[in-house]
């Protein structure tokens, strides 16, 4: 099927990430100009270390064993929550390239990171810590809400993105961009690779 063959209702994979640009764009710009106005300084907590680098990387691992086990688990809700993100994904994704999947990744990894961990939750933290955690947390899941059960799904993954800082000494930003960005490159090439196979 070529390009004038195709319905206008499917995006293209240059409109889906001229689209996911400009919806991570916006956060940032959120993150950088509610910073100003309170203070905050998003990137604060965002510094080169290559332990934390290496942190990050594994931080992705516990992120990978929950997506294999809702990948393989045949529970009707999980099955359904897969359904839906293929049809709604699905015709988009296979006609991205690796390249494609990696800007994606990378856009999504600091720009959601910058914003929900750079800004949001110390923001929100500054007045109440739990709250912090547990807002920023749930304001990622509905940012996320492709369908009701992957809300839930991603405000646990956001949960777990803010305890890697909210529970260390020496918080460093660059440790959930890492696991962020890892997580939804595999997550997304999985999707992909299940979608050619059938």
């Amino acid at each position: 099927m070529n390009d004038s063959d195709r319905p206008h209702s499917e995006m293209t994979p240059q409109q889906f990430l001229i689209s996911a640009a400009i919806f991570e764009g916006i956060l940032l710009a959120i993150a950088f100009i509610g910073g100003w106005f309170t203070g905050i300084n998003p990137t604060a907590q965002l510094r080169w270390s290559g332990a934390d680098l290496l942190l990050g990387l594994l931080a992705t691992l516990p992120m990978l064993a929950v997506l294999a086990v809702c990948m393989l688990s045949t529970l009707p809700a999980l099955l359904q929550m897969r359904q839906l993100l293929k049809d709604m994904l699905g015709p988009v994704l296979l006609r991205c390239r690796l390249h494609d999947l990696l800007l994606l990744s990378l856009l999504a990894g600091i720009c959601e990171e910058v914003f929900f961990r750079g800004f949001l939750f110390p923001w929100i933290a500054s007045g109440n810590s739990f709250l912090g955690v547990m807002l920023s947390s749930l304001l990622f899941g509905l940012a996320h809400a492709l369908t009701p059960g992957y809300a839930v799904f991603a405000s646990f993954l956001g949960l777990y993105l803010t305890g890697l800082l909210a529970a260390d000494a020496t918080p460093n930003l660059l440790i959930p961009i890492v696991a962020h960005t890892l997580y939804d490159l595999i997550a997304f090439a999985a999707l992909l690779l299940d979608l050619r196979r059938r």
